[in-house]
Order: C-alpha cells, then structure tokens, then sequence
C-alpha cells in the first residue's frame, strides 16, 4: 500500500482521504468477516496496543486483518492519518519480525466492520476501523498523533479519550455494500 492517501475531492469541495484496502472490496469486508470468531491479536514485540505500527487480527477459517497506517500532509504541515486494511485468505506471508499476542477472550464473533471517521474544516478522512462483537463489545484500531502509529483498544478496554483528535470528533460509519 502506499505511505499516503490520495486526496480525493467529493462535488461540494470538502477533500476526503479513504481508507486503503486490499484484498476485498470496500462493501464486502463486513460480509467476509460476519460470523466469523476473533481468534488472535498480534502486535511486533517491540510494539504495544497503545502505540503499534502493525497489527494482525486473525480469525477461524484462515482469514486475517493485517492493519496499518499512512500518513497524507493536506497543507502546510497539517498530517492526517488513514488507516490501511489488508484482507488476507488463506496463510499469511511470514514475518521476519517476531510477534507478540495480546489477551482476546475466548468467543469473540464479528457482527459487522466499521470505519472510524474524522470530519472536520472540509475535511473527512478514514482513520480507522472498529468490529462491532456478537456480545455487544468492540475492538477498534484507530490512528493516533504519532504519524504511522495505530492505537488499538482491545474488547472491555475502556474507550480512549483522544486517538489523532478528541474521540467525540468521530463517527463510526457501518460498512456495507452499496445498493
């Protein structure tokens, strides 16, 4: 993926920066993970849920999440960050890194995929994404002020006040498929 956002400029101007996915369609990825049980949570081991450059989410049947981020300077010296999704079937390319596994309690079944959204000052930009748990919990990934750092909060964390800007400056948009 690249290490930036296009700009994109929606017909009323406001400048949006989406979210980078590979390996499925920006409708499907709620579909491809519905139902599906959250089996593991990896970070580097130099790396933690609080400040990560990398993060894996592993499921049943061989799916995985690998999640990233880029970051776009829009002027001046304004960085936003957008957050990259990889969508990988099947066995996941080995890392030369060694990795850690953070706590996931057992039972943990996606209901639907969410983008975490930042609006403001004509501007709308992709900075994460949260699955939304079958027993009503979340797990989120979201960019924070440190360019190319992810923070991710785990199910039964409690919500963090500020990821790149105050958490009540964002929405979480459900992803589905259009039409």
């Amino acid at each position: 993926m690249k290490p930036y956002s296009a700009i994109e400029v929606l017909p009323d101007g406001v400048r949006y920066l989406p979210i980078q996915l590979e390996g499925a369609e920006p409708g499907e990825l709620t579909e491809l993970l519905r139902g599906r049980q959250l089996l593991a949570c990896r970070v580097p081991t130099t790396q933690t849920a609080s400040l990560a450059w990398q993060v894996i989410l592993s499921f049943d049947s061989n799916v995985s999440l690998e999640l990233t981020c880029s970051s776009t300077v829009v002027q001046g010296w304004d960085e936003f960050g957008t957050i990259n999704v990889e969508f990988l079937a099947g066995a996941a390319a080995e890392s030369t890194c060694e990795w850690a596994n953070l706590e996931v309690p057992e039972g943990l079944y996606v209901e639907y995929a969410a983008i975490v959204r930042w609006q403001g000052a004509g501007l709308i930009v992709d900075s994460g994404i949260r699955l939304h748990l079958s027993d009503g919990r979340l797990l989120s990934v979201v960019v924070v002020d440190a360019p190319g750092s992810l923070l991710l909060t785990m199910p039964g964390d409690a919500a963090p006040h500020s990821w790149q800007f105050p958490a009540t400056e964002y929405v979480s948009v459900p992803i589905e498929k259009a039409g």
